[in-house]
């Protein structure tokens, strides 16, 4: 089940993908609550809205969907085509890792990390699906970094790794654009890493929210990057250091994540530049392909 941030001519709504046919969420939600429940509440328009009310789960948005089909409106209920696809939600936070891969790990000749090594990138460093990422032509080489990141779903504190899946509502695509340049200047003299991570529009996301309850655990999802149509990144979760259950657990020991925040875990081997002109697609299996330009800007 994969969940749209859509917008139309008039107003943003929510979209949900059944057999190639892109539903108007918003609107069966709507007819679905009238009718099960006599209920006139505005329908929500936002996955943050549906995060918030508990709702971003398969049994909710499952029997949306089996009533659309019980009465036969699955046509009547598809979008109009002239739609566009929006990040599906500006996270309060977004926790990333680095150097969860083993392949990744031995590329870069560096020692296999005894905890998970974290990072922030910032709200507003994150662009929707086909806007621009902006290389600013001062910071040197810029590179993709394809990842498959997970949406926290409930407020998560001291969370436990073996009820720690609970907590996710779903998973996304996302791309975590580096100015490499400045990291390498930063490891040199010990610093975190913000500064090259947060420029905006380095955290492209999406194209949907596939949900949790598609996904079996182990989490086994293949991730890659493709540059030009060129396959550039192929690996999967597999490969991972930590498992997402051992992320949760260490991040959830330090701070609350909160229901709408992002976690990006990690990048396989393969990471490499990208040019003024480049088209770069990240593919997480189930999710779906994350599609950006590239432009540069001598302005900043």
């Amino acid at each position: 089940m994969r969940v749209y941030s859509l917008s139309g001519e008039y107003q943003d709504f929510l979209g949900f993908e059944d057999d190639g046919t892109m539903i108007d969420l918003t609107r069966a939600i709507a007819f679905y609550e009238i009718t099960l429940n006599n209920c006139l509440d505005e329908p929500p328009v936002d996955i943050e809205e549906l995060i918030f009310n508990g709702r971003l789960t398969d049994n909710y948005i499952g029997e949306i969907i089996g009533c659309v089909s019980k009465y036969g409106l699955k046509n009547e209920m598809a979008a109009e085509d002239d739609y566009t696809i929006n990040a599906p939600l500006y996270p309060g936070k977004i926790i990333a890792l680095g150097n969860n891969y083993h392949e990744h790990i031995k590329e870069m000749n560096q020692a296999v990390p005894e905890e998970p090594i974290l990072f922030g990138k910032w709200p507003s460093t994150v662009i929707g699906p086909d806007e621009s990422i902006v290389k600013p032509s001062w910071i040197g080489r810029m590179d993709y970094e394809a990842e498959l990141a997970f949406v926290v779903g409930h407020t998560a504190k001291n969370v436990d790794a073996a009820s720690a899946m609970e907590y996710i509502a779903g998973y996304t695509c996302l791309n975590d654009v580096s100015a490499r340049d400045i990291q390498g200047k930063d490891l040199s003299r010990k610093l975190p890493w913000m500064q090259s991570k947060n420029f905006d529009t380095f955290s492209p996301i999406g194209p949907c929210i596939l949900l949790s309850g598609e996904v079996k655990t182990p989490v086994e999802i293949d991730v890659q990057a493709k540059v030009n149509g060129e396959l550039k990144q192929n690996g999967n979760t597999r490969d991972y250091i930590f498992d997402i259950p051992t992320i949760i657990e260490y991040i959830t020991k330090i701070m609350t994540l909160d229901p709408g925040d992002i976690v990006t875990t990690g990048t396989p081997v393969g990471v490499g530049p990208l040019e003024n002109g480049d088209v770069v697609e990240i593919t997480c299996s189930g999710v779906g392909t994350l599609s950006n330009p590239v432009v540069v800007s001598e302005s900043e």
